[in-house]
């Protein structure tokens, strides 16, 4: 796809150095000749060629549909890349979640929706994963979250520990603790000792800084472990 240049700094020329450039990779050129010759419109931009992507700042990722094959093209050119400090920057048709894990290591640092994502928006996300931060929406952003949680809880269950660092059987005591139970209906409920329990609930007050078993609670029901 060749897109017509409004302005072409030469490379090593002052403007060049100044300048973010961009290369890009899509499966929709139809979409993407429109927005890419807007883009050139910036006097902060360099739009490159195609062939040039590997040394560009920031790829720019232009998706009607991201499926698997898309997904492997941008993993090889993060791969092909000379230029370490490269970031994509993603805009697309729908998402599927399952897609979230393999995107952000394949070194996608903004994603935007075709809905959202006019010549000023996207040039806005172009200079702030330039920059180290990071462009999301907010439906990506709470499917980020949701994958950081899932991943937790797998986690922290290969482990044998609830939400917030807890064991099973730290959580189970809380739980009838919770319930006004005293050690001794705890620890027959459990079939422990008295002393079984109170070691447990001591260890729990010592390891995470506590003050009391009202506290322990609180803290359990706060990290949703209970």
């Amino acid at each position: 796809m060749n897109i017509p240049k409004i302005v072409e700094a030469r490379p090593g020329s002052a403007a060049a150095d100044s300048q973010i450039s961009v290369g890009w990779l899509t499966n929709a050129p139809e979409v993407a000749g429109g927005l890419l010759y807007a883009l050139q419109a910036s006097p902060d931009l360099n739009v490159l060629g195609e062939q040039e992507r590997h040394r560009c700042d920031v790829v720019l990722a232009i998706a009607d549909t991201v499926d698997d094959d898309f997904i492997d093209a941008l993993v090889a050119a993060f791969e092909a890349t000379t230029n370490p400090a490269q970031r994509i920057v993603l805009v697309s048709g729908p998402l599927q979640r399952r897609h979230l894990p393999r995107l952000f290591r394949a070194g996608v640092v903004g994603m935007l929706a075709h809905h959202e994502a006019g010549p000023r928006r996207i040039a806005r996300a172009i200079y702030a994963c330039h920059n180290g931060q990071s462009m999301i929406s907010a439906q990506l952003t709470r499917w980020l979250l949701d994958e950081i949680r899932f991943v937790q809880q797998d986690l922290l269950a290969s482990q044998n520990l609830a939400p917030g660092g807890l064991t099973t059987r730290e959580v189970e005591v809380l739980k009838y603790i919770a319930q006004g139970h005293e050690t001794a209906e705890v620890a027959a409920k459990l079939s422990y000792s008295e002393r079984t329990i109170k070691k447990i609930l001591q260890d729990v007050l010592v390891r995470l800084h506590l003050h009391n078993r009202a506290h322990a609670v609180s803290y359990a029901m706060r990290v949703g472990a209970i």
